[in-house]
């Protein structure tokens, strides 16, 4: 009796030392078109409202009237249309900038060279639309617009010096924010907190290096300036995060000096004066790890041997911060690693459109080498990292590609590759599996998609993804169609034995 007992632990230990295994399925779902218009301009946004469906906002400029008409669709978590809304504003008005939160998408618009403006509000639950104007009381150039309750703030720049103006909804006043607008200032970002009542706006100094924090009551009075940063190490950019206990962290990457590269992300407290806490790269455990395992070990082997020699070692990049992601543990950083390409235009007589400024550089491409995964506890104490590489990944605009989700301890990252979606499963510091390249299909078996332009994904809700852009499509011997599409792609992972 005792050795068959010793036999079926000897069965049981084995069956526990086998490799863990993730079976992974990602499956297209249903699928909407939209059939483009020739004669017109078109662009396409979609706003995740996750278990409460999805908004695609559609914008359309006649290339005869020079006419703009924006709609708007809402759909369900099944793909099925709720409501749709229209709008269309005055003409010399341009669509400018948008921003959602939980209950509204607000559309600010702009006069042609004068300083109207006007805000639509767009309930998301119900479609009701209110719209006002005013006036910016400059005619300044927009970067930045966000909301707090009933107030709009846009900040930009006038004469190369950086302003805020905040404009009331219900008086349709407009103020500029004080202590802004001064020499070798640039706004890097705006954030606004709704549990604090409170408007960050986050600034650059290019002349000594130095990231600025400025926080204003949603009255628009100073209430607390914070510097951050010397010429050794430079925040770039700053997320604000709102602990359980209300107390805000700005979260973003840092350089060294006034360099655009990044070398480490960084947390500060801003409620008190504590010590800002500077994170490299070359301390990230799993920076390489999107690598070869035989190139990952030889890098992390040349920068041991150099912090023996005493030297210091920084790992330079350039760094595309996404928005941070909350989790039942803290927040999860994810970040996309960049570089410009140049491509000369043909010489036709015309501006390229799609060329971006860096620095005194002009780009038109952007190569993407991976992501970097972070995870930090509710009180920004680094918990574990990740990384995941981003084969053959580019485009035009610069924007973030890689979306997540979350499935049990598993997190799925998904990004678009042309006509292709790939995707791969992580846990914290642990790469899983990677999944297959998925490949969309168009509506019926006998319809065939041809080409694609401008493929996005988006985290959707639970184990789903919507993937949209614009494709032509053939079907049998007929000339091809051109349409936008959405697509809903779902996914589930099962633990398994190998």
């Amino acid at each position: 009796m005792k050795s068959i007992d010793k036999r079926y632990l000897l069965i049981f230990t084995f069956l526990l030392l086998l490799p863990f295994s993730i079976s992974a399925q990602l499956v297209q779902g249903k699928r909407i078109e939209f059939e483009r218009n020739n004669n017109t301009e078109e662009d396409h946004q979609l706003f995740s409202l996750k278990e409460n469906g999805v908004l695609l906002f559609h914008s359309a400029e006649d290339l005869y009237r020079r006419k703009i008409t924006l709609d708007f669709h809402k759909y369900d978590s099944t793909l099925t249309e709720l409501w749709k809304a229209d709008f269309v504003p005055e003409e010399e008005f341009l669509l400018n900038k948008t921003f959602q939160n939980d209950r509204f998408l607000f559309i600010l618009f702009k006069k042609r060279e004068r300083t109207d403006i006007g805000v639509l509000r767009l309930d998301l639950e119900t479609g009701d639309k209110t719209y006002v104007e005013g006036n910016l009381l400059t005619n300044m150039d927009i970067d930045h617009f966000t909301v707090l309750q009933s107030k709009a703030f846009i900040g930009g720049k006038y004469n190369d010096r950086p302003v805020v103006v905040m404009f009331s909804f219900f008086d349709k006043t407009s103020k500029v924010l004080p202590e802004i607008h001064a020499n070798h200032l640039m706004i890097s970002e705006m954030d606004v907190s709704a549990q604090n009542e409170v408007i960050y706006v986050m600034l650059k100094n290019e002349r000594n290096c130095q990231y600025i924090v400025k926080t204003y009551s949603y009255e628009g009075k100073p209430l607390k300036t914070m510097g951050l940063g010397d010429k050794q190490r430079t925040p770039i950019s700053g997320k604000i995060l709102n602990t359980d206990n209300g107390a805000p962290l700005l979260l973003g990457n840092y350089a060294e000096g006034c360099s655009p590269l990044s070398i480490g992300i960084y947390l500060q407290n801003l409620s008190n004066d504590s010590k800002i806490q500077y994170i490299d790269f070359s301390e990230l455990q799993n920076f390489f790890s999107f690598m070869a395992p035989k190139r990952e070990e030889k890098i992390k082997e040349k920068i041991r041997l150099k912090k023996e020699r005493g030297k210091e070692v920084k790992l330079r990049n350039r760094l595309l911060l996404h928005d941070i992601v909350s989790t039942s543990e803290g927040w999860i950083v994810i970040a996309e690693v960049f570089y410009p390409e140049y491509k000369t235009p043909a010489n036709n007589g015309f501006n390229n459109w799609r060329s971006y400024r860096i620095g005194n550089d002009s780009y038109n491409n952007f190569r993407y080498t991976h992501a970097i995964l972070c995870g930090f506890d509710y009180n920004g104490k680094l918990l574990w990292d990740n990384s995941v590489a981003l084969k053959d990944v580019e485009g035009s605009e610069l924007n973030a590609k890689v979306q997540i989700t979350q499935q049990d301890d598993f997190h799925i990252l998904a990004y678009p590759n042309e006509d292709l979606i790939k995707a791969v499963v992580v846990k914290k510091d642990e790469k899983i599996k990677d999944l297959e390249s998925f490949d969309l299909k168009a509506n019926s078996d006998n319809e065939k998609i041809t080409d694609t332009d401008r493929t996005n994904l988006i985290a959707w809700y639970g184990h789903s993804f919507l993937a949209y852009g614009y494709q032509s499509i053939r079907k049998d011997n007929l000339s091809n169609r051109e349409v936008f599409s959405i697509n809903k792609l779902t996914y589930s992972l099962k633990n398994g034995k190998q």
